[in-house]
């Protein structure tokens, strides 16, 4: 058969599988919104001038950091046990997890904005010096109460595998952000940073409930014979906590050591590699989002080992798309950024390697989840800040940007292969459903 053909039968193969329409269903909305994120911030910086929009981007910073310290890791406990449970169709444990998690929610982000109303004084005028962050900082409470709700009823929607759905309620919520957005700031002409936020949150709300009424109304009514441990909860979403936590400082030390060790000219080299480096950067997030309730539904190591020989086939492609971006690199950043940006030619490809590997290596350590270790996920985490912090400290005033580019590839090949190792030692322990079942008929 010819090659081209053949590439071209296994290319519509793959898309009838159900991994593949949702993968892309949730990567081509996660770049429409961005795309439409980006006119909407062009919109609302030219609206607002420079020091309006630092409040709300204050404001706004401020809002997620609250979101990430609420969540605590439940989102993704949810996910875990929910879809579980689910695939042993046990709705009494699915509806007790999530009605354990999502009232526990509700009253810790009831405090934070409680509490939030009287700190934004503090925080606007004694912190920041400026009494207009007020009530921009008091809805960045109360939206960070409703980003948290959200979260967990689109996790139902993750955990019964709707893909289709999230993508359409995040292009739909987006759309009609950015519309409003736009007629406020040039038909009515009366956009400010209060009602910019009221709008974002207004888009998440609008999100939380078209998902609150397509997730089956037993998560919201029916009783619950027997409460869900606190125990179980916490035992699981505090590794997560504690990984979230050391991934936001890993995540981007490398711009903010960069900043401290060279001068600014560096840092907007690197900066612009990194942007184009984006839509990359969604792919792991993506295969995250669609393979974590399926690697929460397996109790068997053979289904572990065929998950693992399936995603190769699915990440293959993205490096060779990786490839052919690395030779496009430079016509590519030359004609969007000018010829001032050259240096970031280099950057942008050695970056582009770090998240072809990432994008590789990432869904196997996802067995984490099925192996119920997520301290699994903590240790790789201080792995790979260790490896970058260290690289950093030594790469970066000998070599620059070029430097911390070489060390985010090298923090990603080494502790990837060290997290490799570490779930091999605890799939090699673990006892699975099979082996469950021989020791009791032996």
């Amino acid at each position: 058969m010819n090659p081209f053909a053949s590439l071209k039968s296994r290319i519509i193969d793959a898309t009838k599988q159900d991994t593949i329409r949702h993968l892309g269903f949730t990567y081509s909305s996660r770049l429409i919104s961005a795309f439409l994120r980006l006119v909407a911030s062009v919109v609302i910086a030219r609206t607002l001038g420079a020091e309006r929009l630092g409040t709300l981007t204050i404001a706004a910073v401020i809002m997620g950091l609250t979101m990430r310290v609420l969540d605590m890791g439940l989102t993704t406990t949810l996910i875990r046990k929910l879809s579980l449970h689910i695939s042993q169709d046990d709705d009494d444990e699915g509806n007790a997890v999530f009605r354990r998690i999502f009232l526990f929610q509700v009253q810790v982000s009831a405090a934070a904005v409680i509490a939030g109303y009287f700190v934004a004084p503090l925080l606007a005028v004694r912190l920041y010096g400026s009494p207009d962050l007020v009530a921009p900082l008091r809805l960045a409470f109360f939206g960070a109460f409703i980003f948290n709700l959200e979260h967990l009823v689109d996790a139902v929607l993750r955990a019964h595998e709707k893909f289709k759905q999230i993508a359409i309620i995040n292009v739909v919520s987006h759309i009609a952000r950015t519309a409003v957005i736009t007629l406020l700031a040039y038909v009515i002409f009366y956009l400010d940073v209060e009602r910019t936020l009221i709008i974002n949150i207004a888009q998440i709300f609008m999100a939380f409930m078209i998902a609150s009424l397509l997730i089956p109304k037993r998560y919201f009514i029916a009783s619950i014979r027997k409460p869900y441990p606190f125990r179980e909860v916490f035992a699981y979403s505090g590794w997560i906590y504690v990984y979230n936590l050391l991934f936001m400082l890993f995540d981007r030390l490398d711009v903010l050591m960069l900043g401290y060790f060279r001068a600014g000219t560096e840092v907007g080299l690197y900066a612009v590699a990194f942007q184009l480096i984006k839509p990359f950067e969604m792919i792991p997030e993506t295969l995250n989002i669609v393979f974590l309730p399926k690697v929460s539904k397996y109790t068997k190591k053979l289904q572990i080992f065929r998950y693992f020989k399936n995603t190769l086939k699915i990440t293959c492609f993205v490096g060779f798309f990786g490839l052919i971006m690395l030779i496009a690199a430079k016509p590519l950043i030359l004609t969007i950024y000018g010829a001032e940006y050259a240096p970031s030619v280099k950057l942008f490809q050695i970056l582009i390697g770090a998240f072809i590997l990432l994008t590789i290596l990432n869904p196997f350590t996802l067995a984490g989840h099925t192996i119920n270790k997520p301290q699994l996920f903590v240790m790789m985490a201080g792995v790979n800040l260790v490896l970058n912090f260290v690289g950093n400290l030594i790469f970066i005033p000998m070599y620059g940007a070029v430097g911390a580019a070489i060390v985010t590839l090298l923090s990603r090949v080494i502790g990837g292969i060290i997290g490799l190792f570490i779930l091999k030692w605890f799939l090699s322990r673990w006892v699975d459903r099979d082996d469950v079942e021989s020791s009791q008929n032996g």
